[in-house]
């Protein structure tokens, strides 16, 4: 009896060895572990493990920038990244304008990576801040953002001046000219400046649009405006030619302009005062559109043009059709007079007429969403022009582009089975009324007041 009773003693104390060592064991190995993870949390990342896009190739680039593209904080990540392929640290600049600020022309990017990236080159300051800063002072803040530190500089001058800034990024930015403007060369109204893109260096591929875009002042403007630089955004290689019915620019429609981001040019061109005075149809646009081809037999050698109104609506995919236009193409346009449609007739795959509501006796009875104009055919037909002619300014220019054939007229849109273009309206709208500024003058409602576009 008294032995069992001592192996059992014996059996129990072994147990409890094993059971203690195993403790002991375990509690050991969660100690290590703690202080391993504690070890590795110290540690820097190496280069690659941060650069998480270092492996992709050119051709592969433009996937990669989609997912940053139209976020200003992705943009400037996927930016950074990219630099730090070729040089660890390189350099992005964003630069902020404030009242007669230091206008800033930043050569484009060319790929469609760096198109991608090209509308970071600016960013405006708030309205705000610009209608309500000093009109005899010139300030440029400019903020340089590396891969591992940012660096803010703020500069007042009180006259104009030149300075040449060179980045260290190969390809997404070049040398940059900033140029201020003296008050009466753009017109600035309120002691507003603002920047104009005197060249636009186009890649080759893929071929680059150039979009002419009339505009007028009217309360709608700006949301127009914004409206169609939001779409034309999506477009990579693109010039956006934003040409006002008017004597002088105006500062709201260059802030809208810029806070968009488009590479553009915002041009004046007030239509001829016999046109004005006329209780007839007045030729619209006919003066913009017509200062836009001057603009580009001076300034563009390839590419393709297209007259893009503000108040129009495109699906995106018309854009990358109509740039490999040989000479002139068409295609359908929505919402068109009575028939609801404007286009070419198509049988057995060649052009045979128009289908529109009103002939009216023209031989190009198009609409002027519904054709694009190859550069270099612009530039073989020196004498080509918009007449001022309501109704008849498609017809016109289409007429002095001859010679020109049927069969070289290229069909989009599927052959004209599509419709991506639509001539839509907007309501109008009468003034706004004038603010009550001894109940509202000290609100948000003051600085709003100076945002509206009144005729």
């Amino acid at each position: 009896m008294n032995g069992s009773i001592g192996n059992n003693n014996n059996k129990m104390g072994l147990g409890k060895s094993i059971k203690m060592y195993l403790t002991i064991f375990v509690a050991t190995t969660c100690v290590y572990m703690v202080l391993y993870q504690y070890h590795m949390s110290r540690q820097p990342l190496a280069t690659n493990e941060v650069i998480k896009h270092s492996d992709k190739s050119s051709s592969s680039s433009s996937s990669f920038i989609a997912s940053y593209l139209w976020s200003p904080m992705g943009s400037i990540n996927a930016t950074a990244l990219g630099q730090g392929e070729g040089q660890g640290q390189g350099q992005v600049q964003v630069q902020l304008h404030a009242s007669n600020a230091t206008e800033f022309s930043s050569a484009p990017s060319y790929s469609i990576a760096e198109s991608a990236m090209s509308f970071l080159s600016t960013v405006s300051l708030p309205l705000s801040s610009l209608l309500s800063s000093d009109a005899n002072s010139n300030k440029t803040i400019i903020t340089t953002t590396t891969a591992l530190t940012t660096t803010t500089a703020a500069t007042t001058t009180t006259s104009s001046t030149t300075t040449t800034t060179t980045t260290t990024t190969p390809k997404l930015l070049t040398t940059t000219k900033t140029t201020s403007h003296a008050h009466n060369s753009m017109g600035i109204v309120g002691g507003v400046a603002h920047k104009t893109r005197p060249t636009f260096v186009a890649a080759s591929e893929p071929p680059p649009l150039y979009i002419i875009t009339p505009t007028y002042r009217r309360p709608e403007q700006l949301a127009e405006l914004t409206r169609l630089g939001y779409t034309l955004k999506h477009v990579p290689n693109l010039l956006w030619l934003v040409i006002e019915d008017a004597n002088r620019t105006n500062p709201l429609v260059a802030h809208t302009l810029d806070r968009i981001g488009v590479p553009y040019e915002y041009l004046v061109a007030p239509m001829p005062e016999q046109y004005k005075l006329t209780k007839r149809a007045k030729p619209r646009g006919v003066s913009n559109r017509n200062r836009g081809l001057d603009y580009l037999r001076a300034n563009a050698t390839e590419g393709v043009l297209y007259f893009a109104d503000d108040d129009n609506t495109y699906d995106i995919s018309i854009f990358e059709q109509m740039r490999y236009t040989k000479k002139v193409s068409m295609w359908p346009v929505g919402l068109v007079t009575k028939t609801g449609v404007s286009s070419p007739i198509i049988r057995d795959g060649k052009l045979e007429g128009y289908y529109d509501g009103w002939i009216g006796g023209r031989k190009y009875p198009v609409d002027m969403a519904g054709f694009a104009v190859s550069i270099k055919f612009l530039h073989e037909r020196p004498q080509a022009k918009m007449p001022f002619k309501p109704g008849y300014e498609e017809d016109g220019f289409l007429r002095s582009l001859a010679p020109l054939d049927n069969a070289e007229i290229e069909l989009l849109a599927d052959e004209c089975r599509e419709i991506l273009t639509w001539h839509t309206q907007t309501k109008k709208n009468p003034a706004a009324l004038a603010l009550n500024q001894t109940r509202y003058g000290h609100t948000n409602l003051a600085f709003i007041e100076k945002m509206l576009v009144r005729p």
